[in-house]
């Protein structure tokens, strides 16, 4: 198995045609087609389905089609860190960012990338902590900020943030910012809340078991868009960082209180992978996202956020 191969693997799953891969990779098909043959034989498996209507991956083909594509990405980042002989950034880095700071967060580290490293190329995933954990132990980006405390195996966790949750509801409700709830009054509203196994939705759980008080769920539903949209039109409550309510409150379109238990907080932390090379690229843009957030937090732009990194 070669680069050869792989990058004609890729760019045949992505056209599903022999033809214009081999434009595309500027080699004749005949050589295009030798190199699926030879890893098809290497591995013992085939990689395609070959119809009327084009090359489909088989299977196996799906499998080998992360790797394959992480293994590119590896190599290009190596050769681009190998080559940079004037010591200046260059390359892609994708950077998972939770859906609750993407707002916050995204436009001030775009700023910051575009004006100190222009040669860099940035892309922002944003998603649930337990997708984002996924993606960067996959390789699928190169860093991120998800919620957690505990380093393992897989992840280096560097805490930065402690936010307090809050009881989020609507604008003609009596919650007061400067008043806080006990667990056993937030237990009376009905939640709006992620399912399971959403870590946010696991840390109320332990709350309330903890406390030995039910769940009064009006509604589950993964999406933190529309689950501030339901809260909005007065079908029930919500849990959530003070910082994913940061517009809505500018809006006066909710209103919110925080709430006294000790388990109703949680930490942000950046996240890099240990099963693999941390270039020069992403340990530099690393330490932009732990400046931005910093900055975030004392200029209080982060609602809620207490900076904990020592």
């Amino acid at each position: 198995m070669d680069i050869k191969q792989l990058r004609s693997f890729v760019t045949i799953s992505e056209t599903k045609n022999i033809t214009k891969a081999a434009a595309l990779l500027n080699i004749v098909q005949p050589a295009v087609s030798r190199q699926i043959h030879l890893l098809e034989e290497e591995l013992g498996v085939e990689l395609f389905e070959r119809g009327r209507h084009g090359m489909n991956l088989t299977n196996e083909g799906k499998v080998l089609e992360g790797y394959a594509r992480r293994a590119l990405k590896e190599i290009e980042a190596a050769k681009i860190e190998l080559t940079s002989s004037d010591g200046s950034l260059k390359g892609t880095i994708n950077i998972g960012i939770l859906a609750s700071l993407s707002e916050l967060l995204s436009v001030s580290l775009m700023r910051v990338i575009k004006k100190k490293y222009p040669d860099v190329s940035l892309k922002i995933s944003v998603g649930y902590s337990g997708h984002l954990k996924e993606w960067l132990e996959a390789g699928d980006i190169d860093v991120a900020l998800i919620y957690g405390s505990v380093s393992s195996k897989f992840l280096d966790i560097q805490p930065i943030v402690r936010e307090q949750l809050w009881l989020i509801g609507h604008y003609d409700s009596d919650l007061k910012h400067d008043c806080a709830l006990e667990l056993e009054e937030v237990s009376q509203h009905p939640l709006i809340l992620p399912y399971a196994p959403h870590r946010l939705r696991t840390l109320i759980e332990q709350g309330f078991n903890q406390e030995n008080l039910i769940l009064k769920i009006g509604a589950e539903i993964n999406d933190l868009n529309v689950q501030k949209q339901l809260v909005k039109e007065g079908f029930g409550f919500t849990i959530l960082p003070l910082v994913s309510v940061k517009n809505d409150l500018q809006k006066k379109s909710v209103r919110v209180a925080p709430i006294n238990h000790p388990y109703f907080t949680r930490d942000v932390a950046l996240a890099l992978p240990n099963t693999r090379h941390i270039s020069k690229l992403v340990h530099t843009i690393a330490q932009e996202i732990i400046y931005c957030s910093k900055v975030a937090v004392e200029v209080k732009a982060w609602l809620g956020g207490e900076w904990i990194k020592k």
